[in-house]
């Protein structure tokens, strides 16, 4: 297999008023013909959540969803019941299989979560 190199200047951006994402396959809005998933792996994220905001329940399915995160904490939850606060070091594993609704959010008042989604 080929060795590909992916600079941290050439990944993808998305901003808003509480979400700074660098995407390095297309992703949201940004698309990059030459980028659209690397074999079965298609999202790799780096996402900074300001405090009190996050993901809202929305569905995935047909994947498996890894969370990583590496600074301040990541409240999740979802229609299977689970529900918890991740924090740095921590490593959460989803499958999504047929259908699964979840949501995502900073629970901090005032720091910001940075974490990794694949």
């Amino acid at each position: 297999m080929a060795r590909s190199i992916f600079p941290a200047r050439e990944r993808g951006k998305t901003r808003t008023d509480w979400l700074t994402s660098h995407h390095l396959f297309s992703f949201g809005n940004w698309d990059n013909p030459k980028r659209r998933g690397f074999g079965s792996l298609r999202v790799f994220n780096e996402d900074r959540i300001r405090p009190k905001t996050g993901f809202g329940l929305h569905s995935h399915d047909n994947m498996e969803i890894i969370s990583i995160v590496l600074d301040g904490q990541l409240e999740h939850l979802d229609t299977t019941g689970n529900q918890g606060v991740l924090v740095p070091g921590d490593i959460q594993v989803r499958s999504a299989g047929s259908g699964i609704r979840h949501a995502e959010r900073n629970p901090s008042h005032d720091r910001p979560a940075r974490f990794l989604q694949i």
